[in-house]
Formats: structure tokens, sequence, C-alpha cells
């Protein structure tokens, strides 16, 4: 009964969470990632280490925020020190409220 339990609660931790696909370089964890909307901003020279996304189709409640939080963990978790994000692309309707988030992660010079 215990594994049960705690299985379920495996799954539901899951589940609530937004799904991250990452293609790129890794590495060393950071502590810190700067956020950019715009290429203009960064100040800092920088390399491309690698594209990130990320949806909410496993669960229409996830949050745009939700799913900023969880990219931001993977970015350090990969090492990088700023994420650029590119693009947001939603698809709501009565019944739906589906979002895919794209940016880049960079690694500054």
């Amino acid at each position: 009964m215990k594994n049960l339990l705690l299985l379920s609660g495996i799954l539901l931790l899951v589940s609530c969470s937004p799904r991250v696909s990452y293609l790129g370089d890794e590495y060393a964890p950071t502590m810190h990632v700067d956020i950019f909307f715009d290429p203009v901003d960064i100040e800092q020279d920088y390399k491309v280490m690698g594209l990130i996304s990320a949806n909410n189709s496993n669960n229409s409640l996830i949050s745009l925020e939700d799913i900023k939080t969880k990219m931001i963990e993977e970015a350090k978790m990969k090492g990088a020190d700023a994420i650029l994000f590119n693009a947001v692309f939603s698809n709501a309707s009565i019944t739906d409220d589906q979002h895919i988030v794209e940016g880049k992660l960079l690694k500054y010079k």
C-alpha cells in the first residue's frame, strides 16, 4: 500500500510539471540565469549553447509562469548563464489552453 501511495505521489508531481526538451551542450550547473526577450538587451559576449523548449500539453492548468520557472531550473542544471526566450505559441480555446515556449540557452564568453 505504501508503494502505491508513493507511486501515485510521484505520478502526480510529474504530471503537474511542464515538459522540457533540450538539445545542446552542458556545463557545470549555475546558480543564476539571466532572462532576455530581445538579443539587443544582452550586453555581454555569449555563445548559444543549446535550444530549449517547454510545453504544458500534459496539463493545461500549468501557466506560462510555471513553464518559465521550469525552463530556468533546467537552464541552471545545464550550466547556462542566460536564456533568450524566442517565442510563445498558444492554442487557446474553450476547453484548452496550451502553450509552447522556445528559447536559447546562452553561455557568456
